[in-house]
C-alpha cells in the first residue's frame, strides 16, 4: 500500500497491528491515507503507529492519528504511536498540542 509520496504499511506483531506511516504525511495525500487506514486496520485489535523517515507531516495527519486513537478507545482497544523525527517536526507536533499523541526522539537530519 504505498505511493511515490507516503507509505503505509499494516503488520500483525502479536495481538497487535502495526501501522507504519511515512513519506509525505500531509493535506496533500491525507484523503488517500485516510482511505487506506479505514480499509485496512481493524479495531478488534490494539493499535500500534510507527512513524518513520516522514518527509513532512503536518496538522491534518496529526489529526488523523487522533482519530485512530479515539476510535481504538472506543472499541476498548489500547493505542500507541511513536516516531524518530527532525527538531522542525518535534516543534509542530509540540505547538499544535499533539505532543501528547506521539511519543518522539529527535532525529537531526
Amino acid at each position: 500500500m504505498s505511493d511515490e509520496n507516503y507509505s503505509v504499511q499494516i503488520s500483525k506483531e502479536g495481538d497487535s497491528q502495526v501501522v507504519t506511516f511515512s513519506g509525505q504525511l500531509t493535506i496533500n495525500y491525507i484523503q488517500n491515507i485516510k482511505d487506506l487506514v479505514g480499509k485496512k486496520i481493524h479495531f478488534s485489535k490494539d493499535i500500534v503507529v510507527k512513524v518513520e523517515n516522514p518527509d513532512n507531516l503536518d496538522i491534518t495527519f496529526l489529526q488523523l492519528l487522533e482519530s485512530i486513537k479515539a476510535t481504538a478507545e472506543s472499541n476498548q482497544r489500547k493505542f500507541s504511536a511513536s516516531g524518530s523525527l527532525p527538531d522542525e517536526l518535534l516543534s509542530l507536533i509540540s505547538n499544535s498540542g499533539f505532543s501528547k499523541l506521539l511519543s518522539c526522539n529527535p532525529v537531526n537530519k
